[in-house]
């Protein structure tokens, strides 16, 4: 008994460390050995993969690029192309809008995901829809959980550029597998909470619209140039609030026979809060403004079979004063001031139930599950002209007037501001003062997007190792899958521009929705030549009332007395369709290895049915057209690894695609 205890003892002795190393070498082996070319990435644990949404972990995948939108990972790249298909637990996703390609990786926290496969070498039994590769989240299955898992993990992030203070992070999962009479069973949740707020500065400065030196321009000097065509001074913040949860049942009778519900749902809010400050009608005055610094741009040189051609090179503006000269030009420069309001609410679910089995070298994996996606993109984007009180108004009744600018692109700085010290400068008073800007241009937007997909598939495999073939093919796999896509889009919208002053109501007719603009465009770099000093319409006001809002313009409009009122969003016949997609797919596929060489190689077939609703307009007026149509592909595949040395490995991939019908 004494060495039976002593045993028992030094059993619960043993300490077992998992951590990153371990996760990186399981994905390694697991790469090794996959028969086709896969990445992957496992987390060290649940909710600790890198980053903090999934585009920005796929960032470390080799071959892989991302987007990026003010700092934060938007769109993911493989081989060059979006058009890649996005599964969570091989289920497709569908779209966060209007793509094709699943689930905005954007929407994702990477709290939720134990592991990612991409595949960008696709097999016979890969679903087809990608051109670039296929993307795999997976999510902790409960039935590996020994015990108890239970994490919770709390962060906050401070940005210096930020208004809103610390931005929240809470991800957690909670999980138990147990055994009893009826079999093993296993429970696992897990969840991911959010908030982000980001912002980009985006200066722009154009120079083109050459001045030549015998053009007689005032401006003109003993040399070509490239004068100011455009300023603009563009802040954008982005606010992001997400909800990621993900919970898994399984029960598993016996060894050979499991039983499984998995669920995902993904919520988000992303909000756009954008400003821009625009130097327009610039280039009207580049006969008279004279830049007081030049630089030196070189076109580079070409390869050519007669040897480098140098190209040349130009001067350009770098630095001055636009001003405003009322006899040449009586209403250019002038100011405008942009807020772009648009945000993006989706409701993304997935549900999928399904069995695997095994019975004697039989296996197998049966599965029907549902994807939606339901967008609402609601905008409020409006544009104020500055009309300076120290300048004369525009004889032609056009709603803007002089204002003078100055500029410095030294170092790249791209940096422009207001020139307050020059002839017709305007105040920092006269600046922020509503009587002194008036409404320009109202575009309103409410676009819904609602995607769904409905799917089946039975796959088997027969493990070929003890029959007679077994010492090259090791296993066959056939199976079908049928999907039912459905795409809808609206696009529900209204727009107005003023663009006489008799129609456009000043800003005091609506000084309740009125706001100063960011004031920091100059913390991003230091930079000290900006504008900080101007008026928007607030966009916190109309993101949450824009019935109120547009009700506030239409009445300054009507005291103004306008011609022209702004109408409420209506859909937009030609931005209306609805598509449904039918696919059958039936594929079969040889796996094989012998020596140093393993691989498959096998056919898949498609054949899809396309249905899609839209309007044909004809001399202004839409009338329902419904539009149909097949095709099919034959889809051969093949996938060939060599393992010459024990760490060196040799992959191939070929694939082709061959139609016998179409539209």
């Amino acid at each position: 008994m004494g060495g039976v205890d002593q045993a028992a003892s030094d059993a619960e002795d043993v300490i077992v460390v998992q951590g990153i190393r371990s996760s990186l070498g399981n994905a390694l082996n697991e790469k090794r050995q996959a028969p086709n070319l896969v990445e992957i990435i496992q987390a060290e644990d649940i909710g600790k993969l890198p980053d903090q949404n999934l585009a920005e972990v796929l960032e470390n995948i080799t071959g892989i690029q991302i987007t990026r939108t003010a700092g934060v990972g938007t769109g993911v790249q493989i081989r060059g192309t979006n058009a890649n298909r996005t599964e969570i637990n091989g289920v497709s996703t569908v779209a966060s809008g209007s793509g094709r390609s699943g689930i905005s990786f954007e929407d994702v926290s990477a709290a939720i995901i134990s592991s990612v496969e991409v595949t960008k070498a696709s097999q016979a039994k890969t679903i087809e829809g990608s051109v670039g590769g296929t993307v795999n989240l997976r999510t902790i299955r409960p039935l590996n959980i020994d015990g108890v898992l239970a994490n919770l993990r709390l962060q906050g992030e401070d940005s210096s550029l930020s208004t809103d203070g610390i931005n929240p992070r809470v991800s957690g999962a909670l999980g138990k597998s147990w055994s009893t009479s009826a079999g093993e069973f296993g429970a696992v949740v897990s969840g991911s909470w959010y908030q982000q707020d980001v912002t980009a500065f985006r200066p722009r400065a154009d120079r083109d619209n050459l001045v030549a030196s015998d053009s007689g321009f005032a401006s003109a000097q003993s040399f070509d140039f490239l004068p100011i065509q455009f300023l603009n001074q563009d802040y954008d913040n982005f606010e992001y609030e997400t909800l990621n949860i993900s919970g898994t049942l399984e029960w598993a009778p016996n060894d050979n026979l499991k039983f499984y519900f998995d669920t995902v749902i993904n919520d988000q809010e992303r909000r756009q809060e954008s400003s821009r400050v625009q130097a327009s009608g610039v280039s009207n005055l580049r006969d008279i403004s004279v830049p007081t610094a030049f630089e030196t741009v070189n076109f580079g040189i070409l390869p050519g079979e007669n040897g480098p051609q140098d190209l040349g090179s130009i001067e350009a503006a770098l630095a001055g004063v636009i001003p405003v000269d009322l006899a040449d030009d009586d209403d250019d420069p002038n100011l405008r001031f942009s807020s772009d309001t648009n945000s993006r609410i989706t409701d993304s679910r997935i549900f999928s139930a399904g069995t695997e089995f095994q019975y004697g070298n039989f296996s197998g994996r049966i599965e029907g599950s549902i994807s939606s996606s339901d967008s609402t993109t609601p905008s409020f984007n409006t544009t104020l002209n500055f009309i300076n009180p120290n300048a004369p108004l525009d004889p032609g009744g056009a709603n803007d007037n002089s204002v003078p600018f100055i500029y410095d692109l030294s170092g790249g700085a791209l940096t422009f501001a207001v020139a307050q010290n020059e002839p017709f400068g305007p105040s920092t008073e006269q600046l922020l003062d509503p009587a002194n800007v008036v409404l320009r241009d109202v575009n309103i937007g409410q676009d819904i997007a609602e995607n769904e997909e409905l799917a089946f598939r039975a796959d088997f495999t027969y493990d070929a190792v003890d029959s007679i073939v077994g010492e090259f093919i090791t296993s066959v796999d056939a199976g079908y899958r049928f999907n039912r896509n459905t795409a809808l889009r609206d696009q529900i919208r209204t727009n107005v521009g003023l663009r006489d002053l008799s129609d456009s109501p000043s800003g005091d007719l609506f000084a309740g929705l009125l706001v100063p603009g960011p004031s920091n465009f100059g913390d991003a770099d230091g930079r000290e030549l900006f504008v900080g000093d101007f008026l928007l319409i607030d966009p916190e006001q109309v993101a949450a009332d824009p019935d109120g809002a547009l009700a506030t313009l239409n009445a300054a409009i009507v005291a103004h007395g306008g011609s022209r009122t702004i109408d409420n969003p209506t859909s937009t016949q030609s931005g209306f369709f609805d598509i449904e997609e039918e696919t059958h797919a039936v594929y079969g596929q040889v796996n094989f290895e012998n020596g140093i060489f393993r691989g498959n190689a096998g056919v898949r077939y498609v054949s899809t049915d396309v249905s899609s609703v839209g309007n044909t307009i004809i001399s202004g007026v839409a009338t329902p057209t419904t539009t149909t149509g097949s095709y099919d592909f034959l889809l051969p595949r093949f996938n060939l690894v060599a393992s010459p040395l024990e760490n060196v490995q040799l992959r191939f991939a070929w694939g082709g695609r061959y139609s016998s019908g179409g539209f």
